[in-house]
Protein backbone atom coordinates (compact mmCIF):
# COMPACT_ATOMS: atom_id res chain seq x y z
CA UNK A 1 0.00 0.00 0.00
CA UNK A 2 1.24 3.08 -0.94
CA UNK A 3 1.44 5.93 1.48
CA UNK A 4 1.50 9.45 1.18
CA UNK A 5 4.29 11.88 3.15
CA UNK A 6 2.04 12.82 5.50
CA UNK A 7 1.61 9.65 6.63
CA UNK A 8 5.23 8.84 6.81
CA UNK A 9 6.50 8.42 10.17
CA UNK A 10 9.89 10.28 10.91
CA UNK A 11 11.98 6.90 10.75
CA UNK A 12 10.36 5.91 6.94
CA UNK A 13 10.81 9.37 5.60
CA UNK A 14 14.40 9.48 6.31
CA UNK A 15 14.99 6.01 5.24
CA UNK A 16 13.26 6.72 1.64
CA UNK A 17 15.00 10.08 1.57
CA UNK A 18 18.13 8.24 2.86
CA UNK A 19 17.58 5.42 0.04
CA UNK A 20 16.70 7.79 -2.87
CA UNK A 21 20.23 9.85 -1.98
CA UNK A 22 22.32 6.84 -1.51
CA UNK A 23 21.12 5.62 -4.84
CA UNK A 24 21.61 8.93 -7.16
CA UNK A 25 24.68 9.31 -5.01
CA UNK A 26 26.05 5.97 -6.49
CA UNK A 27 24.65 6.29 -10.06
CA UNK A 28 26.65 9.65 -10.08
CA UNK A 29 29.84 8.51 -8.41
CA UNK A 30 29.78 5.35 -11.36
CA UNK A 31 29.24 8.41 -14.11
CA UNK A 32 32.05 10.18 -12.64
CA UNK A 33 34.60 7.29 -12.09
CA UNK A 34 33.73 6.22 -16.22
CA UNK A 35 34.00 9.87 -17.23
CA UNK A 36 37.46 10.07 -15.73
CA UNK A 37 38.95 7.12 -16.89
CA UNK A 38 38.02 8.08 -20.13
CA UNK A 39 35.50 5.09 -21.10
CA UNK A 40 34.17 6.53 -24.48
CA UNK A 41 30.81 4.08 -24.17
CA UNK A 42 27.73 5.93 -25.36
CA UNK A 43 25.62 4.44 -22.20
CA UNK A 44 28.59 5.28 -19.79
CA UNK A 45 28.08 9.77 -20.68
CA UNK A 46 26.20 11.84 -18.50
CA UNK A 47 22.58 12.54 -19.41
CA UNK A 48 22.14 16.02 -20.80
CA UNK A 49 19.31 16.06 -17.81
CA UNK A 50 21.15 14.91 -15.14
CA UNK A 51 24.36 17.08 -16.40
CA UNK A 52 21.75 19.90 -15.99
CA UNK A 53 20.87 18.93 -12.16
CA UNK A 54 24.49 17.97 -11.63
CA UNK A 55 25.44 21.73 -12.48
CA UNK A 56 22.17 23.43 -10.78
CA UNK A 57 22.98 21.55 -7.40
CA UNK A 58 26.86 22.71 -7.58
CA UNK A 59 25.88 25.96 -8.19
CA UNK A 60 23.29 26.17 -5.71
CA UNK A 61 25.79 24.56 -3.36
CA UNK A 62 28.87 27.22 -3.86
CA UNK A 63 26.02 29.77 -3.12
CA UNK A 64 24.87 28.45 0.14
CA UNK A 65 21.66 27.43 -1.50
CA UNK A 66 21.50 24.43 -0.23
CA UNK A 67 19.25 22.76 2.75
CA UNK A 68 20.07 19.64 5.02
CA UNK A 69 18.05 16.76 5.13
CA UNK A 70 16.57 17.89 9.06
CA UNK A 71 15.30 21.43 7.20
CA UNK A 72 13.18 19.24 4.61
CA UNK A 73 12.10 16.96 7.13
CA UNK A 74 10.97 19.79 9.62
CA UNK A 75 9.48 22.16 6.51
CA UNK A 76 7.46 18.73 5.52
CA UNK A 77 6.53 17.22 8.57
CA UNK A 78 5.90 20.59 10.47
Amino acid sequence: MNKTVAELSTEEFEIMVGQAIDKRLEIWLTQLMDALSGEQQEEKEFRPEFAASLKRSLEQMHSGEGVDIRTIRDRICG
